[in-house]
């Protein structure tokens, strides 16, 4: 099983035309995140994609310092359209809807000043699994760079993000 599954993607990647693979990556800049993003194009229309991404903050008052470090992986579905603006300059509309899972940490200290006894250290550690959908813009700069600017919802938050597309 797994040689047929190897001579399948040899043979995908062979009979592709050189210099246009289907790969893709790329870096995504969120409101208060950076992360990593990879796809697959499936054809012009649809693709996949997978990503990562990661944040962390530090909130100190009254003594008491919060350390919260946030870590994203997700996979979501993409569907492009391809439009014109004033029939000269081409560019892509998008949709996606997927899938995230949210790890929360959160380390804590409370100094001897605040406890009047012993200094106190903790960690709450949480999970969420929420569904993201979101949608925006692309435009090809060059064959092998897109810009792309959007806007995910996920769960009750939304966000605006920025990310710039490497294609191989």
């Amino acid at each position: 099983m797994k040689r047929i599954l190897t001579a399948g993607l040899l043979c995908n990647f062979i009979f592709t035309p050189a210099l246009a693979s289907p790969l893709y990556a790329g870096l995504q800049i969120d409101d208060n995140t950076a992360g990593v993003l990879f796809g697959y194009q499936i054809s012009k229309t649809y693709a996949f994609e997978a990503h990562y991404s990661k944040s962390s903050s530090q909130i100190t008052h009254a003594g008491v310092t919060v350390d919260t470090s946030t870590t994203g992986t997700g996979i979501v579905g993409i569907a492009r359209f391809h439009m014109k603006l004033r029939d000269v300059l081409p560019y892509d509309l998008f949709v996606k809807a997927g899938y995230e899972r949210t790890s929360n940490t959160e380390t804590y200290s409370i100094p001897t000043s605040a406890t009047l006894t012993l200094p106190y250290e903790g960690k709450t550690d949480s999970h969420k699994n929420q569904l993201i959908f979101g949608g925006g813009a692309e435009y090809d700069f060059t064959k092998y760079l897109t810009g792309r600017m959007g806007l995910d919802f996920l769960g009750k938050d939304r966000s605006i993000n920025v990310a710039a597309i490497f294609k191989f």
